[in-house]
């Protein structure tokens, strides 16, 4: 009998979601410099409409996820922070370094300039604000801790942008100190999720295997129900099975609540709560997009916006379904096509 193969993952989706639910534990175990900085009395504010505004055309097929968040420093002062992170898969070259490095800049001067600065104190002076850039390579295990972007000379006009960077590949050879980061930080287990179906790319058992033993932490270490629906849905996103190997996967996973006596995720209704595909009913004309009907998000972009590209009707008929969900909930208040399919 054949191997099973594993299917296509989406890591986009997950890794928004991730960011927003768990943002606090994503800097506590990424970048705990910047989160010991952070008055966390006051919750961070996500502001995706101000960095959508900011891009300039489409993301010609790349895969990252961008986040801008407003907080409070300890000092009593606002932060922003740019978090940009890279998913495209396969090994990381210097031109993509190079790449990736002018793009942090670019954002970075494009928030400062267009954003940054239109904000007043009460006084009437521009408020002091600073800001922070992340970056986060996924299959990345290099050693820098911070990349540079430069161009121009020291003899005429130049620019020097040096920015932190989080190799997440690194942490393949730290696996313990994930497992008991777990125990207080359920974005450890994002993690684990994430550097598991890089390493198990084509390999169904031995993904099922290690999403097994990554949702059995959960349990171990008593996580709400509020939790491990959450953290079970980003999982299964991650670590997509397949289909074969599903039924494997759920009857561990009731295994587990039987031996801990918790009844959160069993039935077939809560399954897919966890899985993210109910996650809540489309309004107005996005209605049924949920189930991943791609035919039905088709007609409703052409009756909105015109006659589609060929190769966007290639790429939504591709698609996954939390793709196609998320992209039918942005149709709701999306004005142009880059705001339907834009992070």
């Amino acid at each position: 009998m054949a191997a099973a193969a594993t299917p296509p993952a989406d890591f986009d989706s997950p890794w928004k979601d991730a960011l927003s639910f768990y943002f606090e534990g994503f800097l506590q175990l990424l970048a705990p410099w910047l989160h010991q900085q952070i008055d966390w009395r006051h919750p961070p504010v996500f502001l995706d409409k101000e960095l959508q505004a900011l891009r300039r055309g489409g993301n010609n097929g790349r895969r990252y996820v961008d986040k801008l968040v407003r907080v409070h420093s300890k000092s009593r002062k606002l932060l922003y922070l740019l978090i940009h992170i890279e998913i495209q898969g396969g090994v990381i070259s210097a031109v993509s370094l190079a790449e990736f490095s002018e793009r942090m800049y670019e954002y970075s001067y494009r928030i400062r300039d267009n954003f940054l600065k239109r904000i007043i104190g009460k006084t009437g002076a521009r408020q002091p604000i600073a800001i922070h850039s992340l970056g986060v390579l996924t299959e990345s295990a290099a050693s820098d801790t911070h990349l540079v972007y430069s161009e121009g000379s020291a003899a005429s006009t130049s620019v020097h942008f040096r920015f932190p960077v989080v190799h997440l590949a690194n942490w393949l050879a730290c696996w313990s100190q994930l497992e008991r980061q777990a125990a207080s930080n359920p974005f450890a287990l994002v993690v684990m999720a994430q550097l598991s179906a890089q390493k198990t790319r084509g390999q169904g058992m031995q993904r099922l295997a290690s999403k097994t033993q990554i949702t059995r932490l959960m349990y171990r270490y008593q996580y709400t129900e509020q939790d491990v629906v959450q953290v079970l849905r980003l999982i299964d996103w991650m670590m997509a099975l397949p289909e074969e190997l599903d039924a494997d996967f759920e009857q561990a996973v009731a295994q587990m609540e039987q031996e801990n006596s918790v009844a959160y995720v069993t039935s077939i209704e809560r399954r897919s709560e966890a899985r993210g595909e109910a996650r809540g009913e489309a309004r107005g004309e996005a209605r049924g997009i949920e189930k991943g009907e791609s035919g039905l998000l088709l007609r409703l972009l052409t009756h909105r916006f015109g006659p589609l590209p060929a190769s966007l009707q290639q790429r939504i008929q591709t698609a996954t379904p939390a793709q196609l969900e998320t992209w039918s909930l942005n149709l709701l208040d999306a004005a142009t096509l880059d705001e339907v399919f834009g992070d």
